[in-house]
């Protein structure tokens, strides 16, 4: 997806998880403690598509200025790693979000939250980041 905006204005959104639910249509509320660092778990109440809603505790893997943030979600036998990319682009930002599931469970975590179901969400996400930084150029100052 490209964000109408530069990859530090980018980061600076999507870094600031406590502000996900201003944007992210699938984050109802977060609790997580500043500064953000590598091993930080975050708590994070999340809306399905058809509207359920469910917590989640990811750990926090890596975290590169401008340019990566990523979480892993695990459970027994089972890891869900979510990786988000910023690349600049001549029309802003380039932001890319990969979700897999792996390990020995890694079906039980398919079959709670279908692919289709994942890439709604995400993709819910990715248009929520880039729409709340349109929304910022329309508003009136």
């Amino acid at each position: 997806m490209i964000v109408s905006a530069e990859p530090a204005e980018v980061w600076s959104r999507l870094s600031d998880i406590e502000r996900w639910p201003d944007w992210n249509p699938a984050c109802v509320s977060t609790q997580v403690s500043a500064p953000l660092m590598t091993g930080q778990r975050l708590r994070l109440e999340m809306r399905l598509p058809r509207g359920r809603t469910f917590w989640t505790t990811p750990v926090l893997t890596e975290l590169v200025a401008f340019q990566r943030i990523a979480w892993e979600t695990r459970a027994m036998g089972m890891r869900a790693p979510t990786v988000t990319t910023l690349e600049p682009d001549a029309a802003g930002t380039l932001v890319t979000l990969v979700s897999e599931s792996r390990g020995p469970f890694g079906f039980s975590y398919r079959l709670t939250f279908p692919e289709k179901t994942q890439a709604q969400m995400w993709s819910g996400a990715l248009t929520g980041l880039a729409r709340s930084f349109d929304d910022e150029e329309r508003a009136p100052e």
